[in-house]
């Protein structure tokens, strides 16, 4: 009897879990600042799964983020990337701390990705690379590349191979969680 009680004890949690997976999933990948990445993903045409899988990645959701590298904020952009993107965006009172303030890190982290999409013909691959490992670098990735298209294995950046792995996993986890 007590086996009897103890596997119905055991289904009934196996019920739970699948019934629930995704919201349990949904509380390890969070939405976290959704109002400000619907926002600026929707402005610059970017999917916001992707957005949210970058900056879990980078951040893991933290505004107050800062690298070894000096990357700030949640989306973990550089001053001087900030400072370039300001300009782009034509705003005159850029300063670094504005990199802790997650509605203009969002904005200018979507900014940047919307314009890597383009400079690199909308290739996932080579916007992650320029994100992570900068824009130069994967011009000259792409020139030694034999059919001029980013082979992920051969970066020769460790973190930035890594980096593309971990964002395209993670964008999958929360396109299976967040269903369109």
């Amino acid at each position: 009897m007590k086996k009897k009680i103890f596997k119905l004890i055991i289904l009934f949690i196996l019920i739970l879990v699948v019934a629930s997976h995704k919201k349990i999933l949904g509380d390890l990948y969070p939405q976290k600042f959704k109002k400000e990445v619907l926002k600026y993903s929707r402005q610059y045409n970017i999917d916001e799964n992707l957005v949210f899988s970058i900056i879990e990645v980078e951040s893991d959701f933290n505004p107050n983020a800062k690298s070894h590298k000096n990357a700030l904020g949640l989306m973990q952009i550089t001053p001087e990337t900030g400072r370039y993107i300001a300009g782009l965006l034509n705003e005159k009172d850029f300063t670094e701390e504005k990199l802790f303030n997650p509605e203009i890190n969002i904005k200018y982290g979507c900014f940047y990705i919307s314009k890597l999409y383009k400079t690199f013909d909308g290739d996932t691959d080579c916007m992650l690379a320029a994100y992570n490992g900068g824009e130069g670098n994967v011009r000259k990735w792409l020139k030694l590349a034999n059919n001029n298209k980013l082979d992920i294995d051969n970066i020769p950046f460790v973190e930035t191979k890594i980096y593309i792995k971990r964002v395209k996993f993670i964008y999958k986890i929360y396109n299976y969680i967040y269903e369109k």
